[in-house]
């Protein structure tokens, strides 16, 4: 009975440092807000340059003394068209450290697009207070953490992909083969469409690659940090004019454009997350969708909460995705307090 209270004493304790607000920030100790504005908040991080980890960051900029991300993340939202200024910026290499008030803030590397970053805040009590962002398995380091919140995107036990590691060769051969016949248009989201294209060039496909002005600026941004891509052209080039005139090429852009670029004569591609039961499926003669994606699935976030130790887990509501099932399953499987926030 007394072991009960302590925990419950010392869960309570730990969820009065963090609270998830209705527009997506999670804030720490009403210092440090992640992923949105928070009025009270001294740093913004931004974990990554994903439209639902921005929410607010024009009002951040603002009004928010410091914004804080990694220098692949600052670079990709430039290239996005975010004017953040120098006297707010803070670049924070991962696992460097930085003191804000009465808490000390990192940075930690994620896989997910280039530049993500996981959180870890430890305040006056050393406790060790971790937002994962957005993240997937197993390239991500798990840190130990007395509070963790973790993303919830795929946080249902039917989100589990029993192909993931086939659908990069999959997806290899699709394109191969379609460019055998003309033009092959690939839509997705910053960040997976790079991913994408650095893992045609890993499987040997090199016919050249031509996007339009926001992805080719953010493909650029992210070889500067590391991405492996070459041969890739901004569509009104004169390069990229030669090149389509040719047939042979990879289209790639935002999936918010499909309609507008998608080709009925070409092989177009959707690269999509909610794909689980099968890693390519054909919607009709000249389009597939094929499962690639960013995150963690079911079994990993759990790998995730298992090996970082929490003693209590928040699963992120604010973002599409099933965080009170998560949460739920967290409780049922591991033994471990947790609550869905907001």
């Amino acid at each position: 009975r007394l072991l009960t209270i302590t925990l419950d004493t010392t869960v309570n304790k730990l969820l009065r440092k963090v609270r998830i607000t209705e527009n997506s920030a999670i804030v720490f100790k009403d210092t440090v807000a992640c992923d949105g504005h928070d009025d009270e908040a001294i740093l913004r991080i931004v974990t990554h340059a994903h439209q639902d980890h921005l929410c607010g960051l024009r009002e951040s900029i603002r009004k928010t003394p410091l914004i804080g991300m990694t220098e692949a993340t600052y670079d990709i939202l430039k290239a996005l068209d975010y004017d953040i200024p120098e006297n707010k910026t803070l670049i924070l290499d991962y696992g460097k450290e930085v003191k804000i008030k009465d808490v000390i803030v990192s940075l930690h590397k994620a896989k997910h697009i280039i530049g993500a970053a996981q959180v870890l805040v430890i305040d006056e009590e050393e406790h060790r207070l971790v937002y994962t962002g957005d993240f997937k398995l197993p390239s991500t380091p798990i840190l130990e953490a007395d509070l963790l919140v973790i993303e919830a995107t795929y946080g249902n036990p039917s989100h589990v992909r029993p192909f993931k590691y086939e659908v990069e060769d999959l997806f290899a051969d699709l394109v191969r083969s379609s460019l055998a016949k003309g033009p092959v248009y690939v839509f997705g989201y910053h960040g997976k469409i790079q991913e994408a294209m650095e893992i045609l060039r890993s499987k040997g496909i090199d016919a050249p690659f031509i996007a339009p002005r926001k992805v080719y600026r953010v493909t650029k941004a992210a070889i500067k940090h590391g991405l492996q891509v070459k041969e890739v052209f901004y569509y009104r080039s004169f390069e990229a004019d030669e090149i389509i005139k040719s047939g042979w090429y990879v289209f790639f852009a935002h999936l918010s454009a499909a309609r507008t670029y998608s080709s009925r004569s070409a092989v177009n591609i959707v690269l999509s997350g909610w794909e689980f039961t099968e890693p390519l499926r054909q919607i009709n003669e000249k389009t597939y969708l094929v499962a690639l994606s960013d995150h963690a699935d079911f079994e990993d976030l759990l790998e995730y909460v298992k090996r970082s130790r929490p003693k209590v887990v928040i699963t992120d509501a604010s973002r599409e995705g099933s965080a009170y099932m998560l949460a739920r399953e967290i409780r049922k499987k591991l033994s471990i307090p947790a609550i869905a926030l907001p």
